[in-house]
């Protein structure tokens, strides 16, 4: 009698369980597959990525880029990317993302 009582509450927890570790990975897909679509919607948005960017930048001003950081600003977004000239300045270059071209 004592272990029929507790197989119905050990089989419950065992069946939930299962439930839970079977639909794990789905819910994860799910997730990574609309978080891709954002991303890909994001990336129409731009012209140059934030890397690119950065590239342009220290070439144009023959500096080294310690900081680059993506912003919003009146519904545009734009990089903002901290350069290290080689006199020992430190100055900051505003690129349009979606123009490429420094504000």
């Amino acid at each position: 009698m004592q272990m029929t009582r507790l197989r119905l509450p050990m089989f419950l927890c065992l069946a939930l369980l299962a439930g839970i570790v079977a639909s794990g990975p789905i819910q994860a897909s799910e997730r990574d597959r609309h978080r891709d679509q954002g991303g890909e919607r994001a990336m129409a948005d731009r012209a140059i990525s934030l890397d690119e960017a950065v590239a342009r930048a220290e070439r144009r001003h023959d500096a080294r880029a310690v900081r680059a950081e993506e912003k919003r600003r009146d519904n545009r977004i734009v990089y903002r990317i901290r350069l290290l000239g080689s006199d020992g300045r430190v100055f900051e270059v505003t690129v349009d993302a979606e123009t490429g071209q420094e504000l």
